[in-house]
């Protein structure tokens, strides 16, 4: 393959001025060209410092190390430049390593080959791009636990139990004559529900796993001048809003990202909800309309100080995913209707319904935990798979159905526990998957 021929660099840092930068290199021409750039021979995961020159000009105070195949985060010689963070010498830096011999990293091509040579399965390459893109102190947890291996134990482990199922019942199969016992009965039954049962764990982390990547979208919706902006600014503390007690200020939805209950949460505020024959601002009662629709939680705010609750048709259009909340508890209630009160002025009432928030967003996902994984889209997609295959065969077994249809049904769920760890996964999967690194890493 071409990772074995070629030598690639990239800057790991992000670009534009910095106090320090980081250049990687990694291939067969490593150390060739650390050696040229240096002037000297590099020790072996010592870090050197280096004063280096082009055309006998000084370019900068730098310090290089060198990290020997195989054990490498790529499982290739890898050469670590750490240099001021000037664009310029950036630049300079990369341009004279092509010269040498490299060529430009693509997007995720370091952590491909560490994939590549076995440093590293699929669910630690994956676990990567969650810590990078971690966006909660949970969801970085969740992102550790499976970069330090905790997805791939449990996998190996059930990969393993496979295994030793299907060498058992291919060898009564293969050799009938051979006095073999077929280990079909109640033992080899509570072995494939203990395999279900493992993948029926993970599976339900799925739920956990898609709201710590991609969090939750609470809209706050209601009448013109209800305070739902005001509200907003409260709950993310700043002014991000602009509060007018003139009534249709919001016009288009506004939105900004908080962290509640370790969760990432889409702050939506919208326009008030009210009949009107203006064109902007029934283009934007339309927006509001299509943000509740698509919001997992819909705070339905309400003027305690007003009798009547013009939006009542909307909360009940939109059923179960209503918060009903009373605004404004620091005025005279008037309203009848039922609901949170809090004061945006005040403060009142809000860490009851931070806690509200936090338990109808949550009510459906795992609660935190020591071991807590969460797996992806693609995961589940597998381990669904796994868990029909394991079903089928659990069913075959009570069938006392013939073992040749059990160990078809058990080597799909072999398959698709491997995909996951990326074994004969397509080289399609592999570049849709590192594609979406960041150069460098």
């Amino acid at each position: 393959m071409a990772f074995e021929k070629d030598t690639i660099t990239a800057c790991a840092t992000p670009p534009g001025v910095s106090a320090l930068a980081l250049i990687r290199l990694s291939g067969p021409h490593t150390l060739a060209i650390a050696q040229k750039l240096a002037g000297r021979d590099l020790p072996p995961r010592h870090p050197l410092p280096v004063r280096l020159q082009l055309q006998n000009q000084d370019l900068d105070e730098t310090v290089l190390t060198f990290w020997p195949n195989p054990k490498s985060y790529t499982g290739e010689d890898l050469l670590e430049i750490s240099c001021h963070g000037n664009p310029l010498i950036v630049e300079t830096l990369l341009q004279t390593i092509c010269k040498n011999g490299a060529r430009m990293a693509r997007p995720g091509e370091f952590t491909e080959r560490a994939f590549l040579h076995g440093r590293i399965d699929l669910t630690r390459a994956e676990a990567v791009l969650d810590v990078l893109h971690a966006r909660s102190e949970r969801a970085l947890l969740a992102a550790q636990r499976a970069l330090a291996g905790k997805l791939s134990d449990h996998l190996m482990a059930d990969r393993e139990r496979l295994l030793n199922l299907l060498a058992r019942i291919e060898a009564w199969i293969d050799f009938p004559d051979e006095d073999i016992q077929p280990e079909v009965g109640d033992g080899f039954r509570s072995e494939v529900s203990v395999l279900l049962k493992s993948s029926a764990q993970l599976l339900s982390t799925a739920p956990l796993g898609h709201r710590l990547r991609s969090g939750y979208r609470l809209v706050l919706a209601g009448p013109p001048n209800v305070g739902k902006s005001s509200l907003l600014n409260t709950l993310l503390g700043n002014n991000r809003a602009i509060v007018s007690p003139t009534p249709g200020t919001t016009r288009d939805t506004v939105e900004e990202s908080i962290v509640l209950c370790g969760f990432p949460v889409r702050l939506i505020d919208t326009a008030g909800l009210r009949a009107s024959t203006n064109p902007v601002e029934l283009e934007g009662m339309a927006r509001t309309r299509t943000a509740m629709d698509s919001a997992d939680l819909v705070l339905a705010l309400i003027d305690r100080t007003q009798l009547v609750d013009p939006c009542r048709q909307e909360w009940d259009r939109l059923g179960k995913k209503v918060l009903k909340v009373l605004t404004k508890a620091d005025l005279s209630k008037v309203s009848k209707e039922e609901g949170l009160l809090v004061s945006s002025q005040t403060g009142a009432g809000l860490d009851e319904l931070r806690k509200t928030i936090t338990h109808r967003l949550t009510e459906n996902v795992t609660a935190p935990g020591s071991d807590e994984i969460a797996i992806n889209a693609r995961h589940e997609d597998a381990l669904r798979r796994a868990s029909e295959a394991l079903g089928a065969a659990l069913s075959s077994l009570n069938a006392k159905a013939a073992p040749e249809l059990v160990a078809s049904d058990l080597r799909q769920a072999l398959q698709a526990l491997e995909s996951i760890l990326g074994v004969g996964t397509s080289e399609d999967v592999l570049d849709r998957l590192f594609a979406q690194f960041c150069i460098g890493k």
